[in-house]
């Protein structure tokens, strides 16, 4: 019986280790009928997905696609509205490479209208962030996206995993957005130490 427990855990961390790898590093937030209100964008790691290492995601300034991504993506779309008619809901799991639930790490939420929302990973890794609708609200049950099992590591000093939303057509991070201090270049460090102060 212990031999049987222990073969079915091993294909389930297998299982959440390839969904990891295979999972979309942008997802749209969309209705019923299909219509996109927003974009949750995931930074990672890796400027080349191609390279020896697999790439996790939640950087706060990293890559996607090989391009700088991270709060340089806050500047670029300032100002653009970002209005949708629903509660929105985004759930997800957080594991190591291993496959193990990552307890109590912040998830955060950033915003190009400077809003950021927070929250903390369960006991089984699990996370969900909730927002309120700014449009007109209508009232049937929340827009849920599901990010799926995401593989993180502590990316030098952030102290979140991250989350970008953005409206449907954002621009990608400019040259001179990525090159700010705020928006500092993957890889970089700020010699902050993780777990400022707390929003």
């Amino acid at each position: 019986m212990k031999l049987r427990w222990m073969t079915v855990l091993g294909l389930m961390m297998a299982t959440a280790a390839v969904q990891a790898a295979t999972l979309p590093d942008e997802l749209p937030v969309k209705d019923a009928d299909g219509k996109t209100y927003a974009v949750v964008v995931l930074c990672n790691d890796c400027e080349s997905p191609e390279g020896a290492k697999p790439c996790d995601t939640g950087a706060e300034n990293g890559w996607l696609n090989g391009k700088p991504c991270g709060k340089c993506l806050l500047k670029d779309n300032y100002g653009q509205p970002l209005l949708y008619p629903y509660d929105l809901h985004f759930t997800g799991t957080l594991t190591d490479a291993a496959g193990q639930p990552i307890k109590e790490r912040f998830v955060k939420m950033y915003m190009a209208n400077g809003w950021t929302v927070r929250t903390r990973t369960t006991d089984q890794g699990t996370f969900r962030l909730m927002l309120g609708a700014t449009g007109e609200h209508k009232f049937p049950a929340p827009l849920v996206t599901n990010l799926g099992v995401r593989v993180d590591s502590v990316k030098g000093s952030d102290a979140n995993y991250a989350l970008f939303l953005l409206p449907p057509s954002y621009k990608p991070c400019s040259a001179e957005a990525a090159s700010t201090p705020t928006a500092q270049q993957p890889g970089k460090q700020n010699g902050k130490k993780p777990g400022g102060k707390k929003h």
